[in-house]
């Protein structure tokens, strides 16, 4: 009890430090680094998902992912997940990714994987590794046509300029991430794709913009009527979840955002 109590301290303060980013590189046999830096791990509880969060960003910087990692890391108390984060590239490896269950693409952004990273990857993502991503995961290794055809199924288009209060609702009342949620009203970026969500492959949408909501000068050519901001898919043996959501360090204190989240990531391991 004294172990965990220490280690849920030095989440705290992890929750709250710096976040700069490693450099990219590839890493031969024997290099210091090959297996990247682990920031911290906590034990959870026997039997439920090994989670590891991963926060680099290099294309955007967003304050929301301290607090995106954090909210999660606490879910080692509050839902029994074994919790590893890493903010290091080279950390997403073969021996690393070795008895995850669910990586979450923690609001991160940009191309960081060396060329063997990507490698790993995939096969653990084929062999029926589960992902979950939020807000810039779309605009995450945009270079890398695994990550955005066969993982999150498009890739980040635009949104309009600001920030907008509206109403997000829940478009199925029986998957098991949002059966029972209410619908929700928030202030964030609203993304727009480059393949509409509802078009690809094995997805099933989950949560769409109400556009109604939305100011009245909101540009028209940013409204889409069916604005999916939400899916699931399954590809093979692999779960996907990915929410446009989480621009706002507030969306991350939202306990109906973090029930969501908690429901996203068991599902992913196959636990829901």
């Amino acid at each position: 009890m004294l172990r965990t109590a220490r280690l849920f301290a030095l989440v705290l303060l992890a929750a709250c430090g710096d976040n700069v980013a490693q450099p990219v590189v590839d890493a031969g046999p024997g290099d210091a680094r090959a297996l990247g830096h682990i920031e911290l791990h906590v034990d959870g509880q026997p039997g439920k998902p090994h989670v590891l969060i991963y926060t680099f960003e290099n294309f955007w910087r967003h304050a929301s992912n301290l607090d995106c990692r954090g909210q999660i890391v606490k879910m080692y108390a509050t839902r029994g997940f074994d919790i590893t984060t890493t903010n290091d590239p080279l950390a997403i490896n073969a021996t690393n990714l070795k008895g995850i269950d669910v990586l979450v693409f923690a609001i991160t952004s940009g191309d960081g994987l060396s060329a063997q990273s990507r490698d790993d990857l995939e096969a653990w993502i084929r062999a029926g590794g589960g992902v979950v991503g939020f807000h810039s995961a779309t605009m995450t290794e945009p270079s890398w046509p695994f990550y955005n055809d066969e993982v999150t199924g498009t890739r980040f288009a635009g949104h309009v300029n600001g920030l907008f209060e509206a109403t997000v609702k829940m478009t199925s009342s029986t998957h098991p991430i949002t059966a029972g949620l209410p619908d929700l009203t928030f202030t964030d970026e609203w993304y727009m794709f480059t393949q509409r969500p509802e078009t690809i492959a094995g997805a099933t949408p989950l949560m769409t913009l109400d556009e109604d909501t939305l100011p009245p000068d909101y540009p028209a050519m940013y409204k889409q009527g069916v604005h999916t901001l939400a899916w699931a898919r399954e590809q093979g043996p692999s779960r996907m979840f990915y929410a446009a959501w989480g621009h706002m360090p507030s969306t991350w204190y939202d306990p109906a955002i973090l029930e969501l989240t908690g429901r996203a990531i068991e599902w992913a391991a196959h636990q829901r």
